[in-house]
């Protein structure tokens, strides 16, 4: 008797883990992107078009706000920049299609210092990606371009990042002209900002 009421327990409990793991990955599954440059529209708060839309067809928006800290701990507001064309990048350390447009993304930072401001926000999440792994992958590859932590995930959050890298450039407005999902060739990195200056 005892047996019988313990097998019909554990295929009760195995139903139910089977039920949350299905229903769970209904929930996850459209969230989750891969780390490869898809093509596809984000619709996200402040990020409208994607580099084969038509900025003029979309209504302007202005950029989604957040706080990020520099590498001196400050805190800077994105929307402290405007009056400035940014280029706004969310990576990774232990991203491998980050690292290869990070020598591009580098050079334009070094070339456009006057006149376009670069916000590199990699997220710092503490566990896989904390500052000092940061600064060591800086130093060991010696990048200048100007890094910012998104320790809180805010920035993350107002842009609905799943999938890194992700580039926004914004007008000197505050306005989003275009964004990218995935690796951005040289060539898209120089296109990109030729349309915020032009």
């Amino acid at each position: 008797m005892k047996q019988s009421v313990k097998l019909i327990l554990l295929v009760v409990l195995l139903a139910a883990v089977l039920c949350g793991a299905y229903f769970g990955y209904r929930v996850l599954s459209p969230k989750l992107q891969p780390e490869a440059d898809t093509g596809a529209t984000q619709q996200t708060a402040g990020a409208l078009t994607d580099d084969a839309a038509d900025p003029s067809a979309q209504p302007a928006e202005t950029a989604a706000d957040f706080s990020v800290v520099d590498r001196d701990g400050n805190t800077v507001k994105l929307s402290e920049k405007f009056g400035k064309p940014i280029v706004l990048n969310f990576w990774a350390s232990w991203c491998g299609p980050c690292k290869s447009e990070l020598p591009a993304f580098d050079a334009a930072a070094k070339a456009h210092a006057d006149d376009v401001e670069f916000l590199m926000v990699n997220l710092t999440d503490g566990y896989q990606e904390t500052q000092a792994d940061v600064d060591t992958f800086l130093a060991e590859n010696g990048y200048t371009f100007p890094v910012y932590y998104d320790l809180t995930q805010q920035a993350a959050a107002a842009y609905g990042v799943y999938s890194i890298p992700l580039t926004v450039f914004i007008a000197a407005d505050g306005t989003v002209v275009r964004q990218h999902t995935g690796v951005m060739s040289e060539t898209q990195l120089t296109a990109g900002i030729d349309a915020l200056l032009h």
